[in-house]
């Protein structure tokens, strides 16, 4: 992959939504805690003319009752299949998502899709970028005909918890939580605080240009080799709190061309499981 696989630039989404064959945009907004419905009701009153709203919590994800499968597991084919297909996505479409800058939803949405076969990018910057550059917004909801999507997943590497301890010791596994997440000075949301043992920290939200873009390779070239994971010949792996902003440091990593496995359960998952270790400190241990 590169960065034009990836994502797509407000100039590059207004050139296609003009051509022959435009993407469909999905308009993905979510929070972390904030309540259900606050997204939607952020799309119903303005969003990029023409955009579906896809519901995160629904169709991105699935919830068990095990809490050792983390906050946000994957959802299953049937899941997927149906939720797109309310809305109307075709497994021929080209997508681009959207949501606001700096909450990791859009790179959620990009993997997912990207796992289940699906052509996706990210609108660069969101919806804040879109309208600083003078893009419309509308308040009308698009109800296209329905579809029946045929999907397959599996077209992205996913780490299971016994593969991630493995790659923490043998390659390089990526924290993408705050630091002081990952060094255990706090823990807001999951039983155990600190990270798994031999995790480097990367933390996603620092991966963002002032503007809300994806900085440019340089600058993410130098945050991936601090973070210890420049040796291209290494396997890499990332996790998060529950596999959402995680999904930004992988979308980083395949902008410059390194492939990465995402931990879905992440840390959600790992300190539910109380045979699992954990570290402490800034240093992996």
């Amino acid at each position: 992959m590169s960065r034009d696989d990836v994502l797509i630039t407000v100039d590059g989404l207004r050139a296609e939504l003009a051509g022959d064959h435009p993407p469909v945009v999905l308009d993905v907004r979510w929070r972390l805690g904030e309540e259900p419905g606050a997204g939607r009701r952020r799309y119903d009153a303005a969003h990029l003319p023409g955009a579906r709203f896809l519901d995160l919590e629904s169709v991105l994800t699935t919830h068990t009752d095990d809490p050792r499968d983390g906050r946000h597991p994957l959802p299953d084919v049937a899941t997927l299949q149906h939720g797109l297909g309310t809305v109307g996505v075709r497994e021929d479409d080209d997508l681009v998502v959207v949501d606001e800058a700096g909450s990791f939803a859009a790179e959620r949405a990009w993997w997912v899709l990207t796992w289940a076969g699906l052509r996706v990018r990210v609108l660069d910057g969101g919806l804040a970028a879109w309208t600083a550059a003078g893009g419309p917004t509308d308040a009308e909801v698009v109800t296209p005909p329905t579809s029946s999507p045929v999907l397959t997943t599996g077209h992205l590497p996913v780490l299971t918890a016994d593969v991630a301890a493995a790659l923490a010791r043998d390659g390089v596994l990526l924290d993408a939580r705050a630091a002081e997440r990952y060094r255990g000075e706090t823990e807001p949301l999951d039983p155990r605080a600190g990270h798994v043992p031999g995790a480097r920290n990367l933390p996603a939200a620092g991966l963002f240009a002032a503007d809300g873009t994806l900085p440019d390779d340089e600058s993410l070239t130098d945050a991936v080799d601090a973070a210890g994971a420049g040796d291209p010949d290494r396997p890499v792996g990332v996790y998060c709190g529950s596999g959402v902003s995680a999904a930004r440091d992988v979308l980083a990593l395949a902008a410059l061309g390194r492939p990465a496995a995402l931990f879905p359960g992440s840390w959600s998952a790992w300190s539910n499981d109380p045979d699992r270790p954990v570290a402490t400190g800034a240093d992996p241990g």
